[in-house]
């Protein structure tokens, strides 16, 4: 088996390197030379936990007069009364300078109209927990209202709820930066006919609102720099060694003597006529095509047919043997 030439050797080296190479240029760029890093300098909580007791009626199937969340069901027509109290409390991962003003409005309101029943005037405090005692809520009260609108608007309200809505603002200062954040735990009280019969379902009691302080800090990463420029020199490394493998191995490559026509075709000069021009095809001839010189000979012996050689505009050998044409072009 003959062995490769040490330039053909050279020459597939430096294709595979340069084909890593630009790879490498390729994966190194994927990775940017700067990232920005988000550290989270203090995070702060706003917490709305809202608490009640239902004062009921003499009653069978609680058998007491006072009624806590996750205790059993509120049913409307023994329920009296509904004291609501609402703890919020401001926490921060940082000591801060707290000023918390906050206000609360309280509406009763049916598909078709809207009543606000309470509302209380903005107050500050420093204070990072701030208990608020609601206004009662009694269903006696309320479809006193009821009544009183519905004349008014001509509607008929079978369903209503009504809708506590405190706004906490708050604004501090921390070491990190200031903090400013509104927060507006909305607590909803339904009145309404279910399969359970007529509850009070009233939804929302746990609420929270997160916040952070953030810095945004850009990293440069060295390390990317150093390999880009590695594979800047890589690739030029192995581009420069393709150029001159492949110009050694053109250089070096051995060239196939070709043979003048005058001395192929010498062999078989008996056989052979010259003619000034190409003979004519009709639609109904068939061409076909000889490999080799030595061929086109013996089927001229075959068919006792001369060989027609024709130099313009491609040299050419032809026999011709009624509608059908064996040719060869060396």
């Amino acid at each position: 088996m003959k062995k490769p030439k040490k330039t053909t050797i050279l020459l597939i080296l430096f294709t595979v390197l340069t084909l890593i190479s630009v790879i490498t240029v390729y994966a190194v760029h994927q990775t940017p030379e700067e990232e920005t890093i988000t550290n989270t300098l203090c995070t702060y909580r706003s917490t709305a936990t809202y608490d009640y007791t239902a004062m009921l009626d003499p009653n069978m199937i609680y058998n007491k007069t006072t009624l806590k969340p996750n205790e059993g069901t509120l049913y409307t027509k023994i329920t009296k009364q509904i004291n609501i109290t609402l703890t919020y409390t401001f926490q921060a991962t940082l000591p801060t300078e707290t000023t918390i003003t906050y206000s609360l409005t309280q509406t009763l309101q049916a598909p078709a109209w809207r009543y606000q029943t309470a509302e209380t005037l903005p107050t500050t405090t420093n204070q990072k927990q701030i208990q608020i005692t609601l206004q009662p809520i009694s269903k006696t009260g309320l479809d006193s209202i009821k009544t009183k609108i519905d004349s008014e608007t001509g509607t008929s309200t079978t369903t209503y709820f009504v809708e506590v809505m405190p706004l906490f603002t708050v604004n501090a200062n921390t070491t990190a930066g200031p903090i400013q954040q509104t927060f507006t735990p909305t607590l909803t009280i339904n009145f309404k006919r279910t399969d359970q019969g007529d509850i009070i379902a009233i939804e929302n009691l746990y609420q929270t609102k997160t916040g952070t302080i953030t810095d945004n800090q850009t990293i440069t990463n060295q390390d990317i720099i150093y390999q880009r420029y590695a594979s800047y020199i890589l690739i030029a490394i192995s581009t420069a060694g393709l150029g001159f493998s492949t110009y050694f191995h053109k250089k070096t490559k051995p060239k196939i003597e070709e043979i003048p026509l005058d001395k192929l075709i010498k062999p078989y000069k008996d056989l052979i006529i010259e003619a000034q021009e190409p003979p004519k095809t009709t639609p109904e001839t068939t061409i076909i095509n000889v490999e080799t010189i030595q061929e086109l000979a013996k089927t001229a012996e075959i068919l006792a047919k001369p060989i027609i050689l024709t130099r313009k505009p491609q040299p050419t050998l032809t026999i011709i043997d009624q509608n059908t044409i064996y040719q060869h072009k060396p």
